[in-house]
């Protein structure tokens, strides 16, 4: 199977929350296992590139969110994006970094399992 249709299929079983989780994973290795330069460097560009992805996506017209969340994430990618900049150019601890993401996934992961109890409650209702 080619690359472009293993990631079609997974973009059709996999939900919106579950890519964000795994995007934030994927991130959070490359910043903790970046051992020289050009790791740190590919990490953080890396760290770059998914916040402004979810910028992109809080901005847009469609974006379910609520306004005031859209602005809170929108604000913490920001702060990502010149956290991510400035580790670049002077070598700073990439942990506050890691630490974001680290709430990112946790906050998704809980958010994805009220989702799963309250569906599995509204099944319960309707059989």
């Amino acid at each position: 199977m080619s690359a472009s249709a293993y990631a079609t299929v997974q973009a059709r079983t996999e939900t919106p929350r579950e890519i964000e989780l795994r995007a934030f994973r994927y991130v959070n290795g490359l910043l903790t296992g970046a051992k020289g330069p050009a790791e740190r460097a590919a990490a953080l560009h890396k760290t770059h590139r998914l916040w402004t992805l979810l910028i992109e996506d809080l901005s847009g017209p469609g974006n379910g969110l609520p306004a005031e969340l859209r602005g809170r994430l929108i604000s913490l990618g920001l702060w990502a994006q010149r956290e991510a900049m400035a580790r670049l150019t002077d070598g700073g601890s990439l942990q506050p970094l890691v630490a974001l993401h680290r709430d990112m996934i946790e906050g998704l992961r809980a958010q994805q399992s009220r989702a799963s109890s309250g569906a599995a409650a509204f099944g319960a209702r309707t059989a």
